[in-house]
């Protein structure tokens, strides 16, 4: 084998590396609760916990929404729980 060769076998071996599994908890999903949006037309918001954006129009005035997000946009006045 040539001077080269053995370089080349050299750095493949240093980009060789093994990846252990986690094994720790699964990131849970957080609870989602449904809310109305009481406005007209579109209406885009941010969550104010997850920072997720969510889109109210008057097709889809109620959406599933994070529940700490669906608790501080109830309180704004511009949205309701379903009946």
């Amino acid at each position: 084998m040539s001077c080269c060769g053995k370089k080349r076998e050299a750095m493949e071996q240093r980009r060789t590396m093994s990846v252990i599994p986690r094994q720790g908890p699964i990131a849970s999903t957080p609870e989602r609760r449904p809310v109305v949006f009481r406005g007209t037309g579109d209406y885009l918001v941010a969550g104010p916990h997850s920072k997720e954006v969510y889109h109210f129009s008057a097709e889809n005035p109620e959406l599933l929404v994070d529940e700490q997000d669906a608790a501080a946009l109830i309180m704004t006045g511009l949205f309701r729980q379903p009946r």
